[in-house]
């Protein structure tokens, strides 16, 4: 059996403190070292720098002394070269000037030729002359124009008081001519206004002649007048310009209701005639102008003779009594059998129109 490897001795401690100790007694050296060199390099740099400091003094010196020199050389340098400057500019100047001068009168010399040859032309001379008598026409216009207006100026004043008679006289002359037309004028405007203020009351007075027409038609057309009676029938069925005022068609409805009420009610009083009549003297007492004696001809007449129709057709178309014309009718509707009303006088006329012959 193999004996055992013996263990590694201790390090030993003093040993180590030796090591240790070299090891920084080595390293003060190199920083001793460093040290030293870093100084010899400083001092070194300074002797440097004011070396340097030194030697560009010297050479500002220099420096200095060699740009006063430059500046004093190129001063005199640009002084000389202005100088011949100057004197190339004055001789170019002056042959300039005596270029311009020869060239301008060469010039005088030209215009003056052209002038002369110029003038010595027609057209030129009649240039001249047409300005000449311009010029002089302006001129003498104005001088004649002023001298013309202070002698006017003299001369009104001095005629003033045959020119204001003048105007006088021309003013009434126009005036007289005038009159006429001043005269339809004013004529025209009076009769304006006067038409103005009279066509309202004439308007008015004609409304009240209007009322008093229509209530004049009822009067009549109660005292038996068949005209009075037909226009206002005229105006109660729309038939007349009157019908367009409702109190004219009032009026006329209640004048036409009352008649027409009187006579359509049966009461009325025969006639007789104090001798006896035959149908021929009745049919000639019924052409009669008075009323009274065609309605007692027509109410003493026989009421089967058919012969008295056209008779009665003719009363009914034209005569101016209500009285008769209801009589006319009745005798008429009597001898037809129709009945037809004393109002119906264009339906009876129209009716009759048409079966006439079978009454012959």
């Amino acid at each position: 059996m193999a004996s055992p490897t013996p263990p590694n001795p201790p390090t030993d401690l003093t040993a180590v403190a030796k090591l240790i100790r070299e090891e920084l007694d080595r390293n003060n050296k190199y920083m001793e070292f460093a040290q030293s060199q870093i100084e010899k390099d400083r001092s070194f740099y300074k002797f440097l720098v004011s070396a340097v400091g030194l030697a560009f003094v010297v050479a500002g010196y220099f420096a200095t002394t060699s740009v006063n020199q430059m500046r004093s050389d190129a001063k005199t340098s640009v002084d000389t070269e202005v100088q011949r400057d100057k004197a190339e500019v004055a001789a170019f100047n002056a042959e300039a000037q005596a270029t311009v001068q020869k060239e301008l009168s060469n010039v005088r010399i030209e215009v003056q030729k052209r002038l002369d040859t110029e003038f010595q032309s027609d057209n030129i001379k009649e240039q001249i002359a047409v300005a000449a008598r311009d010029r002089t026409a302006k001129e003498l216009t104005g001088i004649i124009r002023s001298e013309t207006s202070a002698q006017v100026a003299v001369g009104i004043k001095d005629q003033q008081p045959f020119i204001k008679t003048t105007v006088e006289d021309a003013a009434r002359g126009a005036v007289k001519a005038l009159q006429s037309t001043i005269d339809a004028l004013v004529s025209k405007a009076t009769e304006t206004q006067v038409s103005k203020t009279v066509t309202p009351i004439q308007a008015q007075m004609a409304t009240y002649a209007d009322y008093i027409r229509v209530g004049t038609l009822a009067t009549l057309a109660n005292g038996d007048d068949r005209h009075a009676f037909d226009t206002l029938l005229q105006i109660a069925t729309g038939q007349s310009k009157d019908s367009s005022n409702p109190e004219f068609a009032h009026l006329a409805n209640s004048t036409l209701a009352t008649i027409i009420s009187a006579k359509e009610s049966g009461f009325r009083l025969t006639r007789q005639f104090n001798q006896k009549q035959t149908n021929d003297s009745l049919k000639q007492i019924m052409r009669n102008p008075s009323p009274w004696d065609r309605e007692a001809a027509l109410d003493n007449y026989p009421p089967d003779d058919r012969s008295i129709l056209p008779l009665l057709v003719e009363m009914i178309r034209n005569d101016d009594s209500i009285d008769v014309l209801v009589r006319a009718v009745q005798h008429f509707d009597a001898l037809t059998k129709q009945s037809f009303r004393f109002i119906q006088v264009k339906e009876l006329l129209d009716w009759w129109t048409i079966n006439q012959k079978s009454f012959q």
